[in-house]
């Protein structure tokens, strides 16, 4: 996924679903209201007979956008209800005010999806935590058969006797034990 809007919706959904009710909820709000940007600028549209389409930066948030070149403007004025309007490249970008009131919203709703998502993971943390000491003990383990599998790889490879691989282990167990 590119782009900002797609990194900011993978984020919501970071946590999975039916962990935390109020989380879904909220997520849920933060769907509600998106679609709602897009059902009034859908209206706008078809209101004032222009092609606008809704679009996202991280600086202006949601705005509309509407291309340089299509027609529709009478006498080439905007109507009253668009604000902020300017020009970029071939296109027209603008806001309204019932769209600013929506993309407060939009943040607010994705203020607390951030923060539950953050104790969701903080608790998870603190479980995890307790039982680190079991993946110490498990790394351990493996160091140990992993230099025993070598030691046999070595004793089928060269000639070692009994008696040397012997002294090698005790004298690595002492290693470790003083260690």
């Amino acid at each position: 996924m590119k782009g900002s809007l797609n990194m900011r919706t993978q984020k919501c959904y970071a946590v999975r679903p039916s962990i935390n009710e109020f989380l879904d909820i909220s997520r849920r709000v933060y769907t509600e209201i998106v679609d709602d940007i897009a059902g009034m600028v859908t209206k706008l549209g078809e209101k004032y007979g222009l092609p606008l389409r809704t679009s996202f930066s991280t600086t202006r948030r949601f705005f509309i956008q509407m291309k340089l070149d299509a027609g529709g403007l009478q006498g080439g004025q905007f109507p009253t209800e668009f604000i902020k309007v300017t020009r970029f490249k071939n296109n027209y970008c603008f806001t309204t005010i019932d769209l600013i009131k929506l993309n407060d919203r939009c943040d607010e709703s994705l203020k607390e999806i951030f923060h539950m998502s953050y104790v969701v993971v903080c608790q998870l943390l603190s479980l995890v935590h307790e039982h680190v000491h079991c993946l110490y003990k498990l790394s351990d383990t493996v160091s140990m058969l992993d230099m025993l599998l070598s030691l046999a790889h070595a004793c089928t490879v060269s000639d070692y006797g009994e008696y040397d691989v012997t002294m090698i282990i005790w004298f690595w167990n002492k290693y470790v034990v003083l260690k």
